[in-house]
């Protein structure tokens, strides 16, 4: 069975017309230009960055997120519990490379002490550009230790735990917090918890317009970000259903939140920060990514993963990428059978690099998956 996508024919090549041009004032206009943030004593190139997520954003993919133009990038959640009673795997989630800078770490726990010291450790290990505090996570597990969305059930122990980790840290780095529209409900959890960690000293607040209860599906509540943004004394960041640069326009615009976080839909696509920047910055979409540039950026980030988790390692990583990556065209679902039943790293990436060659410049006219 060949693993080559079916039909690239050039004789056929189309690029898809832009997305759609702005309709409305620019950022610049409503007094946030595209490529100032400021975040404490940082001043960020943009307002888009890259959201955590376990077993996604590691250190190959963030690189390829700022290369592409992501103001900041955060680690994938470390336990504060395990930071400080000792853990190899947790030492390497904190780690982060010079290139990916700025950056944050992000820890997750429900003590107030335990997060301050863990806050004093990282400080000390990795010198973040930021720490950032999981207030947000619906995962069974990290809900039963009192951590991520369970802390909305006690809005005043995030304010507890923001005012342990400024006091451990000194002030020298931002403490910024990631949660959720709510528990169960959108009810005035979120809210009292803005109120408890601005008046702690947090320096900016993101929110998933999704309940704990939602997870992943649904509508994304905006609403619940221009309300926040309404009452805020520090930037609000919105995250929630932002796949294309005009969903990150209408975001801006409805909310007049202060910055963007993209999670999920820069999952095989972290280019679309720069699509962002582009269209926040003219006005105007820029063309599709082609195929063959899709799967070039899939070598890079396999060749990158590879090198900092070695062989084994680096392509376990790289298969829940690539099963972003590898969507959307005719013959993607045999490539992804090929591709990611392998344990070969090096066949892998010839293989992925070779398909890559062989693709024309400009793709055929949309085709099925």
């Amino acid at each position: 069975m060949s693993v080559l996508p079916r039909n690239p024919n050039p004789d056929q090549a189309d690029f898809p017309g832009p997305e759609e041009e702005m309709n409305g004032p620019t950022l610049e206009e409503l007094g946030k230009p595209a490529r100032e943030f400021k975040l404490g004593p940082l001043t960020l190139n943009g307002r888009v960055f890259l959201a955590p997520m376990a077993g996604y954003t590691d250190t190959a993919f963030r690189r390829l997120a700022r290369r592409y133009g992501a103001a900041m990038v955060v680690t994938e959640m470390v336990s504060s519990r395990a930071l400080i009673h000792g853990s190899d795997k947790t030492d390497e989630l904190m780690e982060f490379t010079e290139p990916e800078r700025p950056v944050g770490v992000q820890l997750f726990g429900g003590d107030p002490a335990i997060m301050g010291d863990a806050a004093a450790k990282v400080m000390e290990a990795v010198h973040p550009d930021i720490i950032d505090i999981n207030f947000g996570c619906p995962v069974g597990k990290i809900l039963k230790c009192d951590s991520g969305a369970a802390v909305l059930k006690e809005p005043q122990r995030a304010g507890w735990i923001v005012e342990a980790m400024v006091k451990a840290t000194g002030g020298k780095v931002p403490i910024t917090v990631k949660t959720r529209a709510g528990y169960d409900a959108k009810d005035n959890a979120v809210f009292e918890l803005l109120d408890a960690v601005q008046s702690a000293g947090a320096a900016a607040l993101a929110v998933h317009a999704r309940t704990r209860n939602q997870m992943f599906d649904g509508k994304a509540d905006w609403e619940v970000i221009r309300k926040l943004k309404e009452k805020a004394k520090i930037p609000i960041i919105g995250n929630g259903d932002v796949k294309t640069a005009l969903d990150a326009y209408k975001l801006f615009l409805e909310t007049g939140c202060d910055g963007i976080m993209i999670g999920r839909g820069s999952m095989g696509a972290p280019w679309i920060f720069q699509q962002i920047n582009h269209f926040l910055e003219t006005g105007k979409a820029m063309p599709k990514p082609t195929l063959k540039f899709r799967l070039g950026v899939a070598v890079e980030q396999l060749r990158c993963s590879v090198e900092v988790k070695g062989p084994r390692v680096g392509l376990m990583e790289m298969k829940k990428h690539l099963t972003h990556y590898l969507k959307g065209f005719e013959g993607a679902r045999d490539m992804r059978q090929k591709l990611l039943t392998s344990d070969d790293s090096d066949w892998v990436l010839k293989t992925l690099e070779e398909i890559q060659q062989s693709l024309p410049e400009r793709d055929p006219l949309p085709l099925a998956v």
